[in-house]
């Protein structure tokens, strides 16, 4: 499949097949591709907790949940927390751009997993205070989001997307640029 196909055909699923377990080698392939997103300075900001298969750290991690996002993602096979490094590693200065560069590791994650038939979900709604204090994770990080992947039990289910003219601007915000023309 190409990145184009990849892309168009990811979608975040809340249905997961408990029964098929994600390997470790599909695991290393998500997370090697997740790991070569750009970052500033090449700092890669990003950590994960990663529970696995419906492990001990799985069901560490559910408890960090909120209880409709812990009731679908208990099936995923695959849940983590990402947390970002504050600082730069190579000078005393808070990293402002640490957000950006975890969001482009979460997605290039995404964009793998859609190549492999996986599907990955993020979410908000979960409790960053109980995930540093379960996890034991440092002030100088911050807990960003949890997320869950697996094989989808249901189907293709991509919502809407705004159309390009909506977002993309010329001359001044809100001025749409024309993507017919290119004017």
């Amino acid at each position: 499949m190409d990145v184009r196909k990849a892309i168009l055909n990811r979608w975040s699923a809340r249905k997961y097949d408990r029964n098929r377990l994600l390997s470790i080698d599909e695991v290393k392939t998500l997370l090697d591709s997740a790991r070569r997103a750009p970052s500033s300075y090449n700092d890669q900001p990003w950590h994960l907790i990663l529970g696995l298969n419906f492990d001990e750290t799985h069901g560490k991690i559910l408890e960090t949940l909120s209880p409709y996002n812990r009731e679908w993602a208990k099936d995923a096979p695959m849940l983590a927390i990402l947390v970002a490094r504050v600082k730069y590693t190579f000078e005393d200065r808070i990293n402002p751009a640490r957000q950006l560069d975890c969001g482009t590791f979460w997605g290039f994650l995404n964009v793998q997993a859609s190549e492999m038939g996986i599907m990955c979900r993020g979410m908000g709604g979960f409790s960053p205070d109980l995930a540093r204090e379960i996890f034991e994770i440092p002030g100088e990080y911050e807990v960003l989001m949890a997320f869950a992947c697996g094989y989808p039990k249901e189907d293709f289910n991509q919502k809407p997307r705004k159309s390009l003219e909506e977002f993309v601007f010329r001359g001044r915000f809100g001025e749409p640029f024309d993507m017919e023309s290119g004017g």
